[in-house]
């Protein structure tokens, strides 16, 4: 009974985006206040932040498309280990235009989320074993006078 119970708790609480465990825009002020890392990924529409433990990134996004793939479902002894072993759970909520940023060799990136991408069009594929997101490049991050700013391709 309380293994059944602990199980749906933690379905209930990735299922929710980890609320009331941590906040839902953690991710977006993440991006807004940071500068650019190595090798993460972000995704602030369902409240990602994943590195190379969790999503595996092929691909080098200065001059050509990259793929990200990892889990949709993953275990977990607490919710936060849950929702690292789990990050692409709510992938299938991505809508167009919400924004990916994925940080390589200290740029960030900037992807929207769209149905279609021309060939000629830098792309970001997520891939897990149940969906499919492709988003196009739209520019980067830079930093100037401590505020983000987007320049666009």
């Amino acid at each position: 009974m309380i293994i059944a119970t602990y199980c749906a708790m933690m379905f209930t609480v990735l299922d929710l985006n980890g609320w009331p465990l941590s906040e839902v825009d953690a991710t977006a002020k993440t991006v807004k206040t940071t500068k650019p890392t190595d090798n993460k990924l972000f995704i602030p529409a369902i409240n990602v932040t994943a590195d190379n433990s969790s999503v595996k990134l092929s691909g080098d996004p200065s001059y050509d498309d990259v793929t990200a793939s990892g889990s949709d479902v993953g275990f977990g002894i607490t919710p936060s280990s849950l929702r690292k072993s789990s990050p692409f759970y709510n992938l299938d909520q991505l809508k167009d235009g919400d924004e990916i940023y994925l940080d390589s060799e200290g740029i960030r990136y900037v992807y929207k989320v769209t149905k279609s991408v021309g060939e000629e069009e830098q792309k970001l594929t997520i891939k897990t074993k149940q969906d499919t997101i492709v988003a196009k490049t739209i520019g980067t991050v830079s930093w100037n006078n401590g505020k983000p700013a987007l320049e666009t391709f």
